[in-house]
């Protein structure tokens, strides 16, 4: 295991962990009040909410220490059971496009209410049941309950733990032209620059809302390319892989950079799972081994619809020499 954080107040607070996956022993998903939030609209973006739906929006969300007592990490007491790191995954039960597939829930696939459903396929942070890890492109049958691999169409239902969507930001090395991904950020704000507590933001949100979902993708590229809306460089949380290790990064930046953040950092592909305050990435050995956040962002805020925990192999504590002893042989 390999942190780095880069700190600096008001500039910069970028957190790059790598785990060889030899050393995980599992990973697993929780989503808070699951069928709850499948009734409910998220946050939604095309429309204004409404106060009932915001304030049952907000009673389905958990702290992350409630999802690692869901997921086995933490024991009745709250104390780490086992070695894990864990990432905020709140885009999913609050934005359109952010669905999953849990093989032993009923129903196994999730997503709110409203979402269109309705791309071709979804790049996925993919659990399998032999225990390894990876990023997949997915077709989802909402009819059938069944997943397929979108290449092929074979069915990856018996076969596919879980699953959870994502931006594939990085692709076999390469970085994914915005172009190709921008309709998949529900929240528009995370790709382009506007304050919707301002007119022109107001005007920027609404042209880029209009006639959702069948021209979003049109009203995008327009804002960006034709009335030069600048490019956000927001908060991302984001996984890589490579042959031999997972990597998060969390960082500010385009998304263009957070990939190419991912891929100095050694990763082949890589996703974005959440946004801005919503990050967060929580350790087993902070605060003596009771577990805690490692580097939040300055507006994080902790209850969440959805959490990653990744387990790895060892003990909880380790029996070593205090930093102040040292040891010499002769």
């Amino acid at each position: 295991m390999r942190l780095e954080i880069n700190r600096l107040e008001g500039l910069r607070n970028d957190l790059s962990l790598r785990l060889e996956l030899a050393e995980i022993e599992a990973a697993r998903l929780n989503i808070a009040n699951r069928h709850r939030l499948m009734s409910l609209p998220g946050v939604p973006r095309h429309r204004e909410s409404k106060p009932d739906e915001a304030e049952s929006f907000a009673g389905c969300k958990i702290v992350i220490d409630e999802h690692l007592g869901h997921l086995g990490v933490l024991n009745a007491e709250g104390k780490p059971q086992c070695r894990a790191v864990a990432i905020s995954n709140r885009n999913l039960g609050a934005n359109h496009g952010n669905i999953a597939w849990q093989r032993s829930a009923s129903p196994p696939i999730f997503h709110i209410a409203e979402d269109p459903c309705n791309y071709a396929a979804y790049s996925c942070l993919t659990a399998w049941r032999d225990g390894h890890l990876s990023i997949e492109d997915l077709r989802f049958d909402f009819t059938a309950q069944r997943i397929h691999r979108a290449t092929d169409d074979h069915d990856l239902s018996d076969e596919v733990e879980w699953a959870t969507f994502g931006q594939r930001i990085l692709r076999a090395g390469a970085l994914t032209p915005i172009e190709e991904i921008i309709e998949q950020f529900y929240d528009l704000r995370h790709v382009l620059a506007f304050d919707h507590h301002k007119e022109h933001g107001v005007r920027v949100r609404n042209s880029g809302y209009r006639d959702y979902p069948a021209k979003f993708r049109e009203n995008a590229l327009t804002a960006w390319r034709d009335y030069g809306v600048p490019r956000a460089r927001y908060y991302h949380n984001a996984i890589g892989f490579s042959r031999d290790a997972l990597f998060i990064q969390q960082r500010e930046g385009t998304i263009e950079e957070v990939a190419e953040s991912l891929r100095k950092a050694g990763a082949d592909d890589g996703i974005i799972l959440d946004n801005g305050g919503s990050v967060a990435c929580w350790a087993w050995w902070l605060n003596q081994y009771r577990g805690g956040i490692v580097s939040p962002t300055i507006d994080y805020r902790p209850p969440g619809t959805s959490a990653i925990a990744f387990v790895l192999k060892g003990p909880v504590t380790h029996d070593l020499p205090g930093g102040s002893v040292s040891y010499t042989v002769l």
